[in-house]
């Protein structure tokens, strides 16, 4: 299959649009009394064995890893997957697909900064705008849904946003380093393999099997795993063959534009033009950040 610029270009937009789903379909999830544990858990479960019979047939070699770096892996998925899944759908639960992903959207920032530790980057000027854009623009998208009752924020759902923005900064910073020797496929197949394994231990083996969901319940939890985890993950790592990491990247940043549209249509969340400037704000930002994080991008988690 010959794949154009143009269409690797699609590919990506199809991708962004599919990751921006995880949100609206676990809020609809909790609305059928489904919990944030069961989500995370049931979603990566199904999403690691449809992932595993997609590489198993397609790219057998990215099967393997090293034996030194199990244990790499194991700490990667640890906090790329377990700590970001939990965090991610606990925010959801607690604030709004909004304000959780706009929250996540910070991570941008975080990863810049590390870089400049961890890797040496410049501080640029570019960099240097583009932080407190972002950081202001969370602010208003958190705490500006009544502003005109003043800023009101919920703590426990914004520190969850947090730290899967957190989660996610070292997904790419620690992805960027086993990208060195391993492809995309192997490095998202063994975080969700590793991360399901210790999602089943946290939501307790025997009351996991006890697990009794409406139908619609899992439905939801259904399209959490495989629009955003399968369907998002198969046309993003077409696409990254293709386009340099910094295009691919920035077209990413409209993620969160798709989420709060989604969530307006899906689920009636409301949103005030505060938090409109705030998203356009955050968005802004991340296109004037991803352009210089670029080589750390690898493929992105449910």
């Amino acid at each position: 299959m010959i794949v154009t610029k143009n269409t690797a270009y699609a590919l990506m937009v199809v991708a962004v649009a599919m990751w921006a789903t995880s949100g609206p379909f676990a809020e609809l999830a909790y609305r059928e009394d489904a919990t944030v544990i069961q989500v995370a858990t049931l979603a990566f479960l199904i999403g690691t064995l449809i992932l595993l019979m997609l590489v198993a047939v397609f790219d057998r070699k990215s099967l393997r890893i090293k034996k030194k770096d199990i244990l790499p892996f194991i700490g990667f998925s640890l906090i790329a997957g377990v700590l970001l899944n939990l965090a991610w759908f606990g925010a959801i639960d607690e604030t709004s697909v909004a304000i959780t992903v706009v929250l996540n959207y910070s991570y941008p920032s975080m990863v810049t900064v590390a870089s400049v530790f961890l890797f040496k980057e410049r501080f640029t000027a570019q960099k240097a705008l583009a932080l407190p854009l972002t950081f202001a623009g969370c602010v208003l998208v958190a705490g500006g849904g009544h502003i005109n009752e003043g800023l009101s924020f919920n703590w426990f759902g914004i520190g969850l946003g947090l730290a899967s923005a957190i989660a996610t900064a070292v997904y790419y910073l620690w992805g960027k380093k086993f990208e060195e020797t391993y492809s995309p496929n192997t490095i998202v197949l063994y975080l969700f393999a590793i991360s399901t394994v210790f999602l089943v231990l946290v939501a307790n083996p025997i009351e996991l099997a006890k697990t009794s969901l409406s139908g619609s319940a899992w439905f939801w939890i259904l399209n959490v795993a495989f629009w955003s985890g399968v369907v998002g993950f198969v046309p993003s790592m077409v696409a990254l063959k293709h386009l340099e990491a910094s295009k691919a990247s920035i077209v990413a940043s409209v993620e969160p534009v798709f989420a709060v549209a989604l969530a307006f249509v899906l689920l009636a969340e409301g949103i005030s033009l505060v938090q409109v400037a705030g998203v356009g704000m955050v968005v802004l930002g991340v296109v004037l950040l991803r352009a210089r994080i670029s080589s750390a991008a690898v493929a992105a988690p449910i």
